[in-house]
C-alpha cells in the first residue's frame, strides 16, 4: 500500500516528464535538473535507520506524504471529469476549437497543481532532514541520476 502511495505522489512529477520529443522531431525530454536536489520519499524510508531518521521526523514525513495524496487525489477526480469532457469534444466531427483548448487548458492547471503539490512534498521531506543526514542519504542514493531511473521504471523504486 505504501509503495502504490507513493506511485501516485509521485507520478505527477514522472509522467508529464515522460513526453516523447521524437513525436515533434526531438529527442525525448529526460527530467529536469532540479530533481537531482530532492530526495524520494522511498530513498528516505529504505534508509531511515542509516540515516538516524528521528520518530518526530518520520511523523512529520507521513503526515506531509498522507496530505498530499489526499490533495492530489481531490485533484484526479477533478481532471478525470475534465478528461472526460475533452473527449467528447474532440469525438465531434467538427471540433469547437475554443472550447477544446480552453477544456485542455484546465486539465493543464489541474496537472501544473499536481505537480506542485508532488514538489511541495519533496521540498518538505528534504526540509525535514538535518544537513548530515541529506549528505548521508545523497550518498546512498544509486549513482545513476535519480530523474533518469524513476523515469524509466515509470514511477518510483519500490
Amino acid at each position: 500500500m505504501k509503495a502504490l502511495a507513493l506511485f501516485v505522489l509521485l507520478l505527477g512529477l514522472a509522467v508529464p516528464l515522460r513526453a516523447h520529443g521524437d513525436e515533434l522531431g526531438g529527442p525525448p525530454m529526460g527530467p529536469p535538473a532540479f530533481l537531482r536536489e530532492l530526495f524520494l520519499p522511498s530513498l528516505v524510508m529504505e534508509h531511515q535507520r542509516d540515516i538516524g531518521l528521528t520518530p518526530e521526523q518520520r511523523d512529520a514525513i507521513t503526515k506531509e506524504m498522507t496530505a498530499t495524496h489526499q490533495k492530489v487525489l481531490e485533484l484526479r477526480w477533478g481532471l478525470e471529469e475534465k478528461s472526460e469532457a475533452l473527449r467528447k469534444l474532440l469525438a465531434e466531427n467538427k471540433i469547437d476549437e475554443k472550447a477544446a483548448l480552453a477544456r485542455a487548458g484546465e486539465m493543464m492547471d489541474i496537472e501544473r497543481q499536481m505537480k506542485q503539490a508532488h514538489l511541495a512534498l519533496l521540498i518538505r521531506l528534504k526540509n525535514q532532514l538535518t544537513p548530515e543526514q541529506q549528505q548521508k542519504l545523497a550518498a546512498l542514493r544509486p549513482h545513476e541520476r535519480m530523474g533518469r531511473r524513476f523515469l524509466r521504471r515509470g514511477g518510483p523504486e519500490e
